[in-house]
């Protein structure tokens, strides 16, 4: 009897460092309340001591929050400090991409939240155009250049093999799921039905028009470069009578300057986690379990299989679901009276879209072979707890059996992570005229027409033959 109830002291350990193995999480440590109120508030520096305040206690890089950081810091105006935390984040994503894209570390086994998080693809190259921005708007606009060069040499070097890793279509080894699913008599069609599609060439992120549209304004500015060239890639991109022009910056008239206004509008969408379950739901949505389960001459708990991946929210016609009070339109009024509705220079919205649906279906697979390989330990490892247990004990089993089971469900989650603080999109336009200085306001509407946000900016000088560029922010 001694034995026995030692075996069964043994066993319900095992079953019970399982629980805390599978479910244990570290907290953000992010009080998020009061990081939402200070954004929708604009207080963006507090919102950037919250998360850098957050983030004292982790070890590693933390790519997301480097990021997250870097941009609040930017739009406080606080370019000295937003340089140095982007810059920060684009050595620390070199490295980490360096070696998540040959092999992706950790996945197979481990919750892919867990593995080191080595940034989206398009933030890698966008933060260098923000901070071309922080380098311009301190007046140091050779570093300005430098940073619109080190998108030059990305774009080249590092977009191709990007893409190239991408689109490698992992065969993923169903067989051990399978055999799972069989012995507790459950199908897995429905499971398999829901693998999101291939991605194909046309969801790689390959370039920025942002970058290559304020590219060709500092090059112009500068006199110096090739701003035709990123005029043309730029064009190439974004096409239609809806994107902005670059037209009127190539040909300034003789005697005249030009004022152009960019403007980063609105917050950039997040991805979020998809869920498959089996058995999933009732008709009148009442989650249903898998019950009377034999195992090792043990009845297993209740239970079901949970398998995640990444998605965005996209109507019928697949058109992204944004906020109905998220900014639509940006209208530039000059004190004199002229006025001009900025046009679109690119969604970064859809850069989340496209990195979605790159990284959806890999994910989805792992989750399908990570997440059943840990239900079944934990199945077995119930199994034996609750064989093992004396009859007055026997509780005490089923409920470490149902916290290990449990803990399954909750440590498997999609890697949802990402910047959640860069702009929505980026619009562009201007005035051609004579010289002098000007003051105006930019003005932010969302799509039924309500004033969202006013930004103003005063005395700016337009030189003959010059271009200024005044950036205005307006991301509630």
């Amino acid at each position: 009897m001694k034995k026995a109830s030692c075996h069964f002291q043994l066993v319900l350990q095992t079953a019970v460092f399982l629980c805390f193995l599978l479910c244990g999480c570290a907290s953000s440590g992010i009080d998020s309340v009061a990081l939402d109120e200070a954004f929708y508030a604009g207080d963006y520096s507090l919102c950037a001591e919250l998360i850098q305040n957050a983030s004292k206690s982790k070890k590693h890089s933390q790519i997301d929050r480097l990021l997250d950081i870097a941009i609040l810091e930017h739009y406080a105006k606080s370019y000295e400090a937003s340089s140095r935390t982007f810059s920060d984040a684009d050595r620390a994503i070199e490295a980490a991409y360096t070696k998540s894209i040959a092999k992706a570390v950790g996945a197979a086994s481990l919750n892919e939240g867990i593995s080191e998080y080595a940034g989206n693809i398009y933030e890698y190259i966008l933060l260098n155009a923000f901070n071309s921005l922080n380098y311009y708007n301190m007046g140091e606009r050779d570093e300005a250049l430098v940073e619109i060069r080190k998108i030059e040499i990305k774009q080249k070097e590092y977009i191709a093999k990007y893409g190239e890793l991408a689109l490698e279509d992992e065969e993923a080894d169903y067989s051990s799921a399978n055999s799972f699913a069989k012995s507790i008599h459950v199908s897995m069609d429905s499971v398999y039905r829901r693998i999101p599609r291939k991605p194909t060439e046309a969801d790689l992120y390959k370039d920025s028009a942002f970058a290559h549209y304020l590219a060709a304004l500092l090059y112009l500015q500068d006199k110096s470069g090739s701003p035709e060239l990123h005029a043309r890639e730029y064009s190439a991109l974004s096409r239609g009578a809806g994107y902005a022009s670059l037209k009127e910056d190539l040909a300034v008239p003789a005697g005249m300057g030009r004022l152009d206004i960019i403007s980063l509008a609105g917050k950039i969408i997040e991805r979020q986690e998809g869920t498959v379950y089996i058995p999933s739901f009732a008709e009148n949505g009442t989650p249903l379990f898998i019950t009377s389960i034999e195992v090792n001459g043990a009845v297993i708990p209740a239970f079901r299989l949970k398998y995640v991946y990444p998605y965005v929210q996209e109507d019928k016609s697949g058109n992204l679901v944004r906020p109905p009070d998220s900014i639509q339109s940006v209208t530039v009024t000059l004190d004199g009276g002229d006025s001009s509705r900025l046009k679109l220079i690119e969604w970064f919205d859809d850069a989340v879209r496209k990195d979605v649906a790159v990284k959806a279906r890999k994910e989805f697979a792992r989750s399908i072979v990570r997440s059943t390989a840990k239900k079944a330990a934990a199945v077995t490892s119930a199994s034996f707890a609750i064989s093992a247990a004396p009859e007055k004990l026997r509780f005490l089993a089923e409920i470490a059996a149902v916290k290990s089971l449990d803990a399954v469900d909750l440590a498997e989650t999609a890697d949802v992570r990402q910047c959640r603080y860069f702009p929505s999109f980026a619009a562009g336009g201007g005035f051609t005229v004579r010289p002098g200085m000007y003051s105006g306001k930019v003005e932010y509407f969302d799509a039924q027409g309500n004033l969202a946000g006013t930004d103003r900016f005063e005395n700016i000088r337009v030189s003959p033959g010059e271009i200024a560029i005044v950036e205005s922010v307006c991301v509630k």
